[in-house]
């Protein structure tokens, strides 16, 4: 039950891409939160509301998100969650108050979970036994990655560009995925 059109390796590249969308919405705009606080007058409590909007639309979507690449496909899901969390990425970037900022935030939780749920999918359904088990290990091996490499890049787009860069860099990686998705 092999699929022969992507090598597992490059599979296993794409589908940790996806997953790695959770993460990088988390850990990547850590480093801007007193860029943040000071452009929409918000204290660090209120700051912290970005974090548990996300949260809890990413955590009640992937319960769906299985059922939906069910009845529609794979493919159809991914791409339609990595556009509108690249829609999401862009409204957070111009938002111009902090209600704003929650709705956007709220929708990259809401489509950032699909890397995650459908990419195990994908594996499930094309590899058996030791293939699927090595190909989920190598998935979660360059998917740690994420959480390390994160807040290093916020702070650096954070330090060099501003808070509104952490969020362009989400959206173009986001962008570059949907290209690998169409494989």
């Amino acid at each position: 039950m092999h699929r022969e059109s992507v090598s597992a390796p490059l599979l296993a590249a794409i589908l940790a891409g996806l997953a790695m969308l959770g993460p990088f919405s988390i850990d990547t705009f850590l480093p801007s939160f007193p860029a943040l606080a000071r452009n929409f007058a918000v204290s660090s409590l209120e700051l912290q509301q970005t974090l548990s909007v996300y949260l809890i639309t990413f955590a009640v979507m992937t319960l769906f998100h299985g059922t939906l690449s069910d009845s529609f496909g794979r493919r159809p899901v991914i791409l339609v969650s990595l556009v509108v969390y690249l829609l999401a990425s862009v409204g957070c970037a111009l938002a111009q108050s902090f209600v704003q900022l929650l709705l956007f935030r709220g929708l990259q939780g809401l489509s950032a979970g699909a890397g995650m749920v459908v990419g195990r999918a994908i594996i499930r359904d094309s590899f058996e036994g030791f293939a699927a088990q090595r190909l989920m290990s190598l998935v979660t091996m360059i998917f740690g990655l994420a959480p390390v490499l994160a807040p290093v890049i916020g702070g650096w787009l954070q330090s060099a560009f501003g808070w509104q860069s952490v969020f362009v860099f989400l959206a173009l990686f986001s962008f570059f995925k949907v290209p690998a998705s169409l494989q």
